[in-house]
């Protein structure tokens, strides 16, 4: 690498740095959003994929800002990474996301949708993880925890619950 290579790299990553420290007093789940070109639908059976790729990342560490299996995941750092596998864009910031595909009714939630939860403080403070086909969740819950499946049903998420939303479309 040159050195004018390396000060472009060091100036990314500053400012990179710099949009998360002044985001981070703005709420969500995750530092700033990355931007990332659009991509193809999934197929019908993309909801199933998403809850399998969703699954595979169980156990993996929560960490503020975190959207890589290397370092660990907020919730929408989680949601974002799953869907981008998929050929997905979401933006990458909880409340964001929320804006993103078709509202779903509680009753129509389908595994691979995104499900939603009002937390404390901020309004823009949401949290974020993806329906399976068990009537539970997968997220990444919050600072010490690890990705994990939790029931919808939960009086905690269910108290907390605002809305659902279907990002990928399938016939199925």
């Amino acid at each position: 690498m040159n050195a004018a290579s390396a000060r472009k790299k060091a100036a990314r990553a500053a400012l990179l740095l710099l949009l998360g420290i002044f985001s981070w007093g703005l709420g969500g789940c995750a530092p700033a959003h990355i931007p990332m070109d659009p991509a193809p639908p999934l197929p019908a059976s993309g909801q199933n994929s998403v809850v399998a790729a969703a699954r595979s990342l169980t156990g993996a560490p929560y960490k503020w800002g975190g959207d890589s299996p290397k370092t660990g995941f907020d919730c929408s750092g989680f949601t974002w990474w799953t869907y981008r596998q998929l050929g997905v864009d979401l933006p990458r910031i909880s409340y964001e996301q929320y804006e993103v595909g078709q509202p779903v009714g509680r009753r129509d939630i389908r595994p691979g949708d995104l499900v939603f939860f009002r937390l404390p403080g901020n309004p823009k403070n949401m949290h974020v993880g993806i329906a399976t086909e068990r009537g539970t969740f997968i997220h990444s819950p919050r600072s010490g925890g690890r990705v994990r499946e939790d029931s919808l049903d939960l009086p905690y998420w269910r108290d907390r619950y605002i809305g659902a939303r279907r990002v990928v479309r399938t016939d199925g």
